[in-house]
Protein backbone atom coordinates (compact mmCIF):
# COMPACT_ATOMS: atom_id res chain seq x y z
CA UNK A 1 0.00 0.00 0.00
CA UNK A 2 3.03 2.31 0.12
CA UNK A 3 3.76 4.64 -2.75
CA UNK A 4 0.68 6.86 -2.33
CA UNK A 5 1.04 10.61 -2.71
CA UNK A 6 -0.69 13.34 -0.70
CA UNK A 7 -1.32 17.03 -1.28
CA UNK A 8 -2.76 19.86 0.81
CA UNK A 9 -5.27 22.49 -0.22
CA UNK A 10 -4.08 25.90 0.95
CA UNK A 11 -6.63 28.57 1.93
CA UNK A 12 -7.05 30.69 -1.20
CA UNK A 13 -10.70 30.96 -0.13
CA UNK A 14 -12.59 30.60 3.12
CA UNK A 15 -12.67 32.33 6.50
CA UNK A 16 -8.87 32.14 6.98
CA UNK A 17 -7.92 33.22 3.48
CA UNK A 18 -5.03 35.70 3.60
CA UNK A 19 -1.79 35.87 1.65
CA UNK A 20 0.21 35.21 4.82
CA UNK A 21 -1.85 32.09 5.61
CA UNK A 22 -1.62 30.81 2.04
CA UNK A 23 2.17 31.17 2.02
CA UNK A 24 2.55 29.70 5.50
CA UNK A 25 0.50 26.64 4.55
CA UNK A 26 2.35 26.26 1.25
CA UNK A 27 5.79 26.39 2.84
CA UNK A 28 4.77 23.88 5.48
CA UNK A 29 3.32 21.58 2.82
CA UNK A 30 6.71 21.46 1.15
CA UNK A 31 8.72 21.23 4.38
CA UNK A 32 6.72 18.22 5.60
CA UNK A 33 7.27 16.30 2.39
CA UNK A 34 3.82 16.40 0.83
CA UNK A 35 3.72 15.83 -2.91
CA UNK A 36 1.59 18.82 -3.90
CA UNK A 37 -0.15 21.95 -2.72
CA UNK A 38 -3.55 22.74 -4.15
CA UNK A 39 -5.81 25.73 -4.68
CA UNK A 40 -9.31 25.78 -6.11
CA UNK A 41 -10.94 28.12 -8.59
CA UNK A 42 -13.81 30.54 -8.81
CA UNK A 43 -13.81 34.12 -10.05
CA UNK A 44 -17.32 35.03 -8.85
CA UNK A 45 -18.07 34.06 -5.25
CA UNK A 46 -20.99 35.07 -3.04
CA UNK A 47 -21.26 35.85 0.66
CA UNK A 48 -23.70 32.97 0.99
CA UNK A 49 -21.23 30.52 -0.51
CA UNK A 50 -18.48 31.94 1.70
CA UNK A 51 -20.49 30.92 4.74
CA UNK A 52 -21.66 27.54 3.50
CA UNK A 53 -19.17 26.14 0.98
CA UNK A 54 -16.01 26.03 3.09
CA UNK A 55 -13.26 24.09 1.35
CA UNK A 56 -10.49 25.28 3.66
CA UNK A 57 -10.79 26.36 7.26
CA UNK A 58 -13.91 25.66 9.29
CA UNK A 59 -17.21 27.19 10.27
CA UNK A 60 -15.66 28.08 13.65
CA UNK A 61 -13.56 30.78 11.96
CA UNK A 62 -16.45 32.64 10.32
CA UNK A 63 -17.04 36.24 11.37
CA UNK A 64 -19.89 38.57 10.54
CA UNK A 65 -17.65 41.19 8.92
CA UNK A 66 -15.84 38.86 6.52
CA UNK A 67 -16.00 39.44 2.79
CA UNK A 68 -16.24 36.58 0.30
CA UNK A 69 -12.54 36.77 -0.51
CA UNK A 70 -11.37 34.22 -3.09
CA UNK A 71 -7.83 34.65 -4.41
CA UNK A 72 -7.55 33.79 -8.10
CA UNK A 73 -6.04 30.35 -8.62
CA UNK A 74 -3.44 30.76 -11.36
CA UNK A 75 -2.13 34.05 -9.99
CA UNK A 76 -1.84 32.51 -6.53
CA UNK A 77 0.08 29.50 -7.87
CA UNK A 78 2.43 31.82 -9.76
CA UNK A 79 3.22 33.59 -6.49
CA UNK A 80 3.69 30.28 -4.67
CA UNK A 81 6.06 29.08 -7.39
CA UNK A 82 8.57 31.64 -6.10
CA UNK A 83 7.94 30.73 -2.46
CA UNK A 84 8.58 26.98 -2.92
CA UNK A 85 11.11 24.79 -4.73
CA UNK A 86 10.00 21.16 -4.89
CA UNK A 87 6.31 20.72 -4.19
CA UNK A 88 3.96 20.40 -7.16
CA UNK A 89 1.43 23.20 -7.71
CA UNK A 90 -2.12 22.11 -8.46
CA UNK A 91 -5.47 23.70 -9.17
CA UNK A 92 -8.57 21.54 -8.67
CA UNK A 93 -10.22 22.63 -10.69
CA UNK A 94 -10.32 25.52 -13.16
CA UNK A 95 -13.93 26.29 -14.03
CA UNK A 96 -13.03 25.62 -17.65
CA UNK A 97 -16.14 26.93 -19.45
CA UNK A 98 -15.55 30.41 -17.97
CA UNK A 99 -11.93 30.54 -19.18
CA UNK A 100 -10.78 31.58 -22.63
CA UNK A 101 -8.79 28.47 -23.61
CA UNK A 102 -6.22 30.38 -25.68
CA UNK A 103 -5.38 32.65 -22.79
CA UNK A 104 -5.60 29.80 -20.25
CA UNK A 105 -3.15 27.74 -22.32
CA UNK A 106 -0.70 30.66 -22.31
CA UNK A 107 -1.09 31.14 -18.55
CA UNK A 108 -0.56 27.45 -17.83
CA UNK A 109 2.54 27.20 -20.02
CA UNK A 110 4.01 30.31 -18.39
CA UNK A 111 3.27 28.97 -14.92
CA UNK A 112 4.89 25.66 -15.81
CA UNK A 113 8.08 27.58 -16.62
CA UNK A 114 7.87 29.77 -13.53
CA UNK A 115 7.58 26.64 -11.37
CA UNK A 116 10.23 24.70 -13.33
CA UNK A 117 7.73 22.07 -14.44
CA UNK A 118 5.63 21.63 -11.29
CA UNK A 119 2.11 22.48 -12.51
CA UNK A 120 -0.84 20.09 -12.15
CA UNK A 121 -3.74 21.59 -14.10
CA UNK A 122 -7.14 20.35 -12.97
CA UNK A 123 -10.12 21.34 -15.10
CA UNK A 124 -13.81 20.93 -14.45
CA UNK A 125 -17.27 21.81 -15.71
CA UNK A 126 -18.40 23.94 -12.77
CA UNK A 127 -20.40 22.79 -9.77
CA UNK A 128 -23.47 23.74 -7.77
CA UNK A 129 -21.29 26.36 -6.12
CA UNK A 130 -20.70 27.91 -9.54
CA UNK A 131 -24.41 27.98 -10.25
CA UNK A 132 -25.30 29.38 -6.81
CA UNK A 133 -22.86 32.27 -7.23
CA UNK A 134 -24.16 32.90 -10.79
CA UNK A 135 -20.63 32.63 -12.14
CA UNK A 136 -21.85 31.37 -15.49
CA UNK A 137 -24.35 34.21 -15.71
CA UNK A 138 -21.68 36.84 -15.06
CA UNK A 139 -19.48 35.35 -17.80
CA UNK A 140 -22.41 34.92 -20.19
CA UNK A 141 -21.82 31.17 -20.51
CA UNK A 142 -24.68 28.72 -21.04
CA UNK A 143 -24.76 26.37 -18.03
CA UNK A 144 -26.21 23.57 -20.17
CA UNK A 145 -23.26 23.77 -22.58
CA UNK A 146 -20.58 23.36 -19.92
CA UNK A 147 -19.66 19.75 -20.78
CA UNK A 148 -19.03 20.18 -24.54
CA UNK A 149 -17.30 23.50 -23.86
CA UNK A 150 -14.92 21.81 -21.43
CA UNK A 151 -14.06 19.08 -23.94
CA UNK A 152 -13.51 21.63 -26.70
CA UNK A 153 -11.37 23.88 -24.53
CA UNK A 154 -9.12 21.02 -23.36
CA UNK A 155 -8.51 20.06 -26.99
CA UNK A 156 -7.82 23.67 -27.96
CA UNK A 157 -5.28 24.10 -25.16
CA UNK A 158 -3.51 20.88 -26.12
CA UNK A 159 -3.23 22.13 -29.70
CA UNK A 160 -1.53 25.29 -28.45
CA UNK A 161 0.83 23.38 -26.18
CA UNK A 162 1.93 20.84 -28.78
CA UNK A 163 1.95 22.59 -32.19
CA UNK A 164 4.64 25.15 -33.18
CA UNK A 165 1.99 26.85 -35.33
CA UNK A 166 -1.22 25.87 -33.58
CA UNK A 167 -4.46 25.30 -35.46
CA UNK A 168 -7.80 24.21 -34.09
CA UNK A 169 -11.35 24.08 -35.39
CA UNK A 170 -14.16 23.76 -32.86
CA UNK A 171 -17.81 24.74 -32.45
CA UNK A 172 -16.96 27.92 -30.51
CA UNK A 173 -13.16 28.36 -30.76
CA UNK A 174 -11.17 28.31 -33.99
CA UNK A 175 -7.69 29.53 -34.87
CA UNK A 176 -5.10 28.82 -37.55
CA UNK A 177 -1.29 28.97 -37.44
CA UNK A 178 -1.25 30.70 -34.06
CA UNK A 179 2.36 31.07 -32.92
CA UNK A 180 2.10 30.95 -29.13
CA UNK A 181 5.16 30.43 -26.93
CA UNK A 182 6.45 29.21 -24.56
CA UNK A 183 5.29 25.64 -24.73
CA UNK A 184 5.04 23.94 -21.31
CA UNK A 185 8.18 22.45 -19.82
CA UNK A 186 6.30 19.24 -19.06
CA UNK A 187 5.51 17.06 -22.04
CA UNK A 188 2.68 16.47 -21.68
CA UNK A 189 1.47 19.11 -19.27
CA UNK A 190 -0.71 17.01 -16.91
CA UNK A 191 -4.41 17.80 -17.18
CA UNK A 192 -6.52 16.22 -14.44
CA UNK A 193 -10.27 16.02 -14.94
CA UNK A 194 -12.58 16.96 -12.08
CA UNK A 195 -16.08 15.61 -11.47
CA UNK A 196 -17.62 12.61 -9.71
CA UNK A 197 -20.03 11.35 -12.39
CA UNK A 198 -19.59 8.45 -14.80
CA UNK A 199 -19.34 11.08 -17.55
CA UNK A 200 -16.39 12.67 -15.73
CA UNK A 201 -14.65 9.29 -15.48
CA UNK A 202 -15.15 8.79 -19.20
CA UNK A 203 -13.85 12.30 -19.92
CA UNK A 204 -10.73 11.47 -17.92
CA UNK A 205 -10.32 8.23 -19.84
CA UNK A 206 -10.56 10.08 -23.15
CA UNK A 207 -8.72 13.31 -22.39
CA UNK A 208 -7.17 13.29 -18.94
CA UNK A 209 -3.77 12.59 -17.46
CA UNK A 210 -5.56 12.23 -14.14
CA UNK A 211 -9.02 12.12 -12.55
CA UNK A 212 -9.73 14.05 -9.34
CA UNK A 213 -13.36 13.65 -8.15
CA UNK A 214 -14.68 14.76 -4.78
CA UNK A 215 -17.75 13.29 -3.10
CA UNK A 216 -17.30 9.58 -3.87
CA UNK A 217 -17.09 6.63 -1.50
CA UNK A 218 -14.29 4.06 -1.90
CA UNK A 219 -16.67 1.72 -3.72
CA UNK A 220 -17.84 4.54 -6.03
CA UNK A 221 -14.20 5.36 -6.75
CA UNK A 222 -13.60 1.75 -7.73
CA UNK A 223 -16.54 1.83 -10.14
CA UNK A 224 -15.38 5.11 -11.67
CA UNK A 225 -11.86 3.78 -12.06
CA UNK A 226 -13.12 0.83 -14.07
CA UNK A 227 -15.16 3.14 -16.31
CA UNK A 228 -12.08 5.32 -16.83
CA UNK A 229 -9.85 2.35 -17.65
CA UNK A 230 -12.34 0.82 -20.08
CA UNK A 231 -12.82 4.16 -21.83
CA UNK A 232 -9.08 4.79 -22.11
CA UNK A 233 -8.42 1.30 -23.47
CA UNK A 234 -11.17 1.63 -26.08
CA UNK A 235 -9.63 4.97 -27.14
CA UNK A 236 -6.18 3.42 -27.54
CA UNK A 237 -4.76 5.14 -24.45
CA UNK A 238 -2.77 3.50 -21.65
CA UNK A 239 -4.97 3.62 -18.53
CA UNK A 240 -1.95 3.00 -16.29
CA UNK A 241 -0.67 6.46 -17.24
CA UNK A 242 -3.79 8.19 -15.88
CA UNK A 243 -3.49 9.12 -12.20
CA UNK A 244 -6.47 8.31 -10.00
CA UNK A 245 -6.83 10.99 -7.33
CA UNK A 246 -9.49 12.20 -4.91
CA UNK A 247 -10.40 15.43 -3.13
CA UNK A 248 -11.22 14.66 0.49
CA UNK A 249 -12.41 16.79 3.36
CA UNK A 250 -10.35 15.64 6.31
CA UNK A 251 -9.67 16.25 9.98
CA UNK A 252 -7.13 14.24 11.95
CA UNK A 253 -6.24 14.37 15.66
CA UNK A 254 -4.84 12.03 18.29
CA UNK A 255 -8.29 12.43 19.89
CA UNK A 256 -11.01 11.24 17.49
CA UNK A 257 -13.64 13.47 19.14
CA UNK A 258 -11.55 16.56 18.53
CA UNK A 259 -11.21 15.71 14.85
CA UNK A 260 -14.97 15.32 14.56
CA UNK A 261 -15.52 18.60 16.41
CA UNK A 262 -13.41 20.34 13.76
CA UNK A 263 -15.16 18.63 10.87
CA UNK A 264 -18.83 17.96 11.54
CA UNK A 265 -20.15 21.49 12.21
CA UNK A 266 -18.71 22.65 8.89
CA UNK A 267 -20.09 19.66 7.02
CA UNK A 268 -23.54 20.22 8.56
CA UNK A 269 -23.55 23.90 7.62
CA UNK A 270 -22.67 22.93 4.07
CA UNK A 271 -25.78 20.79 3.64
CA UNK A 272 -27.38 21.22 0.20
CA UNK A 273 -24.67 23.61 -1.04
CA UNK A 274 -21.84 21.22 -1.81
CA UNK A 275 -21.44 19.36 -5.08
CA UNK A 276 -23.32 16.49 -3.45
CA UNK A 277 -26.45 16.99 -1.34
CA UNK A 278 -25.92 15.84 2.24
CA UNK A 279 -29.05 14.02 3.35
CA UNK A 280 -27.50 12.94 6.63
CA UNK A 281 -24.11 13.13 8.25
CA UNK A 282 -23.39 9.50 7.47
CA UNK A 283 -23.30 10.41 3.79
CA UNK A 284 -20.25 12.61 4.47
CA UNK A 285 -18.66 10.11 6.85
CA UNK A 286 -18.86 7.47 4.12
CA UNK A 287 -17.04 9.69 1.64
CA UNK A 288 -14.48 11.70 3.58
CA UNK A 289 -11.68 11.13 6.07
CA UNK A 290 -12.27 12.21 9.68
CA UNK A 291 -11.01 10.92 13.01
CA UNK A 292 -8.02 9.49 14.83
CA UNK A 293 -4.83 8.30 13.16
CA UNK A 294 -6.26 4.77 13.11
CA UNK A 295 -9.51 6.02 11.57
CA UNK A 296 -7.62 7.91 8.91
CA UNK A 297 -5.28 5.01 8.19
CA UNK A 298 -8.24 2.71 7.63
CA UNK A 299 -9.97 5.18 5.30
CA UNK A 300 -6.81 5.79 3.26
CA UNK A 301 -6.45 2.04 2.80
CA UNK A 302 -10.08 1.71 1.68
CA UNK A 303 -9.59 4.34 -1.03
CA UNK A 304 -6.22 2.94 -2.08
CA UNK A 305 -7.73 -0.53 -2.44
CA UNK A 306 -10.12 1.02 -4.96
CA UNK A 307 -7.36 2.50 -7.08
CA UNK A 308 -6.67 5.90 -5.53
CA UNK A 309 -3.07 7.02 -5.95
CA UNK A 310 -3.16 10.67 -4.85
CA UNK A 311 -5.15 12.38 -2.08
CA UNK A 312 -5.87 16.11 -2.21
CA UNK A 313 -6.52 16.84 1.45
CA UNK A 314 -8.96 19.61 2.32
CA UNK A 315 -8.22 19.92 6.03
CA UNK A 316 -10.88 21.48 8.25
CA UNK A 317 -9.41 23.80 10.88
CA UNK A 318 -10.58 26.69 13.08
CA UNK A 319 -7.12 28.32 13.05
CA UNK A 320 -3.97 28.10 10.96
CA UNK A 321 -2.18 26.58 13.94
CA UNK A 322 -4.78 23.79 13.92
CA UNK A 323 -4.04 23.23 10.24
CA UNK A 324 -0.32 22.98 10.88
CA UNK A 325 -0.93 20.54 13.75
CA UNK A 326 -2.97 18.29 11.44
CA UNK A 327 -0.46 18.49 8.62
CA UNK A 328 2.36 17.56 10.97
CA UNK A 329 0.40 14.64 12.43
CA UNK A 330 -0.55 13.40 8.96
CA UNK A 331 3.06 13.70 7.73
CA UNK A 332 4.50 11.81 10.69
CA UNK A 333 1.95 9.00 10.58
CA UNK A 334 0.09 8.49 7.30
CA UNK A 335 2.66 10.05 4.96
CA UNK A 336 5.51 8.31 6.76
CA UNK A 337 3.73 4.96 6.41
CA UNK A 338 2.16 5.16 2.96
CA UNK A 339 3.89 8.00 1.15
CA UNK A 340 5.93 7.50 -2.00
CA UNK A 341 9.17 8.01 -0.07
CA UNK A 342 8.17 5.27 2.38
CA UNK A 343 8.46 2.48 -0.18
CA UNK A 344 11.76 1.19 1.15
CA UNK A 345 10.67 1.06 4.80
CA UNK A 346 7.00 0.08 4.58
Amino acid sequence: MSGLTFGVRVPNSGPLSTIDNIVRAAKETEALGFEALWVHDHVVWSSEMHRHHISSGAVHALKDDQTATFFESMTTLSYLASETERVKLGVACLVMPTRNPIYAAKQAATLDHLSKGRLLLGVGLGSKATEASDEFGVFGVNWRKRAPLTDEYIDAMRAIWTQPLASFEGPTISFEDAEIWPKPLQDPLPVWIGGWTDHAARRAGLRGDGWVPGWLSPEEMGKGREILRETATEAGRDPDKITIAVEKLTAIHSDRNQALEWALPTVKQSSMTYERDINDIQFALDRHIFGSVDDVRRRVEEFAENGVEHFELKFMYPTIDDLLYQMDLWANTILAEYGANAVATA
